[in-house]
């Protein structure tokens, strides 16, 4: 989610130049604008009444360290995976992990069915 709204950041930049669309003129249509589309009331915001969603990253390796911001680090320097992720108040990946998940068996899995994909 990260890549795309990095993208439409950098396309808004092309338009209408740097200056004009701002790291957070793109969180802001992300967050607000994407929960207006859906005509949602409880998402968009960090707030008392909200849905306890949140996404969270270190920002303490070697390509983040140029930034200036860490809104804008996330949108300019790369940030491909979330460190912790939250869904409505339940913590659903810990430490860049999906927590009782066994990542061998769903790649195995994963190339098994790829397999059959490609079968003639």
């Amino acid at each position: 989610m990260i890549g795309e709204v990095r993208q439409a950041m950098l396309l808004q930049r092309l338009r209408y130049g740097a200056a004009q669309v701002s790291h957070l003129d793109a969180w802001r249509w992300a967050t607000e604008g994407g929960a207006r589309v859906l005509g949602r009331t409880d998402i968009g915001k960090l707030a008392g009444g909200q849905q306890a969603d949140l996404a969270l990253f270190k920002l303490d390796e070697l390509r983040f360290s140029g930034s200036h911001e860490p809104l804008a680090a996330l949108l300019l320097c790369g940030a491909q995976r979330a460190d912790w992720v939250m869904v409505n108040g339940q913590w659903t990946v810990e430490e860049g992990a999906i927590p009782g998940l066994d990542l061998e068996q769903l790649m195995a899995d994963h190339w098994q069915a790829a397999r059959r994909l490609a079968a003639p």
